[in-house]
């Protein structure tokens, strides 16, 4: 499951987007459960309320139902709010990754090392086209 990995990539830098991708690979299965899980919960809690509250008469019963698709709910949108907590960790972690190993590399020059980093800081949206271009850069210095 490469899904930040370039289609035309060469091997080298295929082999950098997978060690990355290992990197962050915990966060996102749990963002991808957590998700998977909030989004069903939180709709059949809301067609049900809106279904209850609208056509039913209140009693004792009906105030219950009502309570437990309400616990239901919050329970989906408190899995949603972890869920985008695993998303900005995922970020983070990417970022980190990326900024050691374009900081550690030792073939690319020190100006262009610089210039990567600073791209990333004032446009992290193009975090992976960066890397990419640094790896691309790095691996053209290597031949």
């Amino acid at each position: 499951m490469n899904l930040f990995t370039p289609k035309d990539a060469s091997s080298y830098v295929k082999e950098e987007f997978d060690e990355m991708q290992s990197k962050i690979s915990p966060f996102m299965k749990r963002s991808l459960i957590y998700s998977f899980i909030a989004f069903p919960l939180m709709a059949v809690s809301i067609f049900n309320l809106f279904f209850v509250l609208t056509s039913m008469p209140y009693s004792s019963e009906v105030l219950l139902a009502i309570g437990v698709l309400a616990l239901i709910g919050a329970f989906g949108m408190a899995l949603f709010r972890e869920s985008l907590h695993h998303n900005k960790s995922l970020h983070q972690t990417s970022i980190n990754y990326i900024r050691e190993r374009i900081a550690k590399s030792e073939i690319v020059p020190e100006q262009a090392v610089k210039r990567y980093l600073k791209t990333i800081d004032y446009n992290p949206n193009q975090l992976f086209h960066t890397f990419h271009e640094f790896l691309k850069h790095e691996e053209r210095l290597k031949r």
